[in-house]
């Protein structure tokens, strides 16, 4: 129903748009003006009220992506095996994953030895940077980081905050909407990680 009721709008604002361009175009005729250049300007009149930032927005967060976003991995499980032998053994999955926020981090503790990270931060036009990585608490040292960009739509459904969440043109949520990495590399890893421990403790 949201749905339907979502492209009931965006069809009637765009035939708005159209008719303010006729419109625009007919006044200039009937004052002897260039009815291409005020068609055009009178149905920018109308588009940019509501849909100004949409082209800025996704040109701004594939920007982003393809500067700062994407995955990295700096060193693999079998390296950090290899690195630490005995370690491995004494490692119990933390079943809960319960959150732990830490200002704009949210940790999730994947055992005694490894958290994953994930922090959060706002740029220009509200799109929102989450750093994803994976840390050897012991070390400080990142084995892997995954770094997206996306635009914090809400939703009916999530909760409205804003106006901005009525915009859901706007929804963007990874940085494979513009041919970049998508997060399965990452929770790859992170699943590596979490499940250590599991094989010798005989949870699989």
């Amino acid at each position: 129903m949201i749905g339907v009721l979502s492209l009931g709008f965006l069809a009637g604002y765009i035939f708005l748009i159209g008719l303010a361009a006729r419109f625009g175009a007919h006044l200039a005729r009937r004052s002897g003006h260039n009815p291409k250049l005020w068609g055009f300007i009178a149905g920018l009149l109308v588009y940019l009220p509501v849909f100004w930032d949409f082209i800025p927005t996704v040109a701004l967060q594939c920007y982003y992506c393809a500067t700062q976003g994407g995955f990295t991995q700096y060193k693999t499980l079998d390296e950090w095996k290899r690195e630490n032998p005995d370690v491995l053994k004494t490692l119990v999955p933390d079943k809960g994953l319960m959150a732990i926020e830490q200002g704009n981090t949210r940790r999730y503790v994947l055992n005694q030895r490894f958290v994953w990270d994930i922090t959060t931060r706002y740029r220009l036009l509200h799109i929102r940077e989450r750093e994803n990585r994976i840390v050897d608490i012991r070390t400080g040292e990142v084995l892997a980081k995954y770094v997206n960009f996306d635009t914090d739509i809400g939703s009916v459904e999530t909760g409205i905050r804003d106006f901005r969440d009525y915009k859901f043109w706007l929804n963007i949520d990874s940085c494979g909407s513009c041919g970049g990495h998508d997060k399965s590399d990452f929770y790859r890893q992170e699943n590596l990680f979490e499940t250590l421990g599991e094989v010798k403790n005989g949870h699989k």
